[in-house]
């Protein structure tokens, strides 16, 4: 009785508003796509535009933890729905496939952690894979492609991805924490002991595809276009990682020097209009 209960419990949810939909659900490059990306870049926006009033703003701490637990909420989301409606697979019913050992799902813990405790460590190792790794699945969200917006999939995945990306500039414009190349080693190393996980956990379970490393997704992914191989699809990753990181790294130092010298350039004319007066 009580199984059967369950069951039907179950089933409710699979077909359902956490359910996994059909395919061609969510369709690339649509209104529904676009929304969420544009609405992180006016956040971003609106962000810096008010970022003196939001430093100053005496429940600043409040934002944060708020920020924080949203994240929490998408991240856990995840799981949760995973418990009621399973896997959407019918070739693994384990949810051993569905650890959390994606890149994503550990920028959202440090960025929920990065937003409570202003540890500057984590947002090293976000801002980094957050605006390199952490913007494709925005752009290819080859995961839900299944899913629209009718269901909870769609914003759990663009309130885990997203959010964490919006938390990074949170903090570079509220708090001042600065990107730097010396500290590039700290995305690194923990990239180097997820993949050693993820491998070993492809290795060990069946269906497992922890970084995408084992097969192709299920939707159009970039992924989807790289060799079979495990150890090829890991050596493209990384080369691919350290070239987004370098570009990365030089737009970043490009802006801070476009700005640099028109700070330097405005307080030269200051000066200047000073001694004319």
């Amino acid at each position: 009785m009580f199984l059967a209960e369950v069951a039907n419990h179950a089933d409710f949810y699979k077909d359902g508003f956490f359910g996994y939909g059909e395919k061609g659900d969510f369709q690339y490059f649509s209104f529904w796509h676009f929304l969420p990306i544009i609405l992180l870049i006016a956040a971003i926006i609106l962000t810096y535009i008010y970022r003196e009033k939001i430093a100053s703003y005496k429940h600043e701490k409040h934002i944060r933890y708020i920020l924080a637990c949203s994240i929490l909420f998408f991240e856990m989301g995840y799981f949760w729905r995973l418990l009621y409606a399973g896997t959407g697979s019918e070739d693994s019913t384990t949810l051993l496939t569905k650890l959390p050992f994606q890149v994503c799902e550990w920028t959202a813990i440090f960025a929920s952690i990065m937003l409570f405790t202003e540890n500057k460590s984590l947002f090293d190792i976000d801002v980094f894979i957050c605006l390199t790794l952490g913007i494709v699945p925005l752009v290819t969200p080859a995961v839900i492609s299944t899913t629209g917006p009718k269901y909870f999939r769609y914003y759990q995945f663009f309130g885990e991805h997203a959010l964490p990306i919006y938390a990074v500039f949170y903090m570079m414009f509220i708090k001042g924490f600065k990107y730097n190349v010396k500290t590039v080693y700290k995305p690194l190393i923990f990239l180097v002991i997820l993949a050693i996980i993820s491998i070993i956990l492809n290795n060990n379970i069946e269906g497992a595809n922890y970084l995408y490393l084992a097969t192709s997704t299920t939707g159009s992914s970039i992924a989807n276009i790289l060799p079979e191989n495990m150890y090829l699809r890991l050596a493209i990753y990384a080369m691919v990682v350290l070239f987004v990181f370098a570009l990365e790294f030089g737009i970043f130092k490009l802006s801070s020097y476009i700005v640099n010298k028109k700070r330097i350039r405005e307080a030269t004319d200051e000066r200047n209009g000073e001694r004319n007066a």
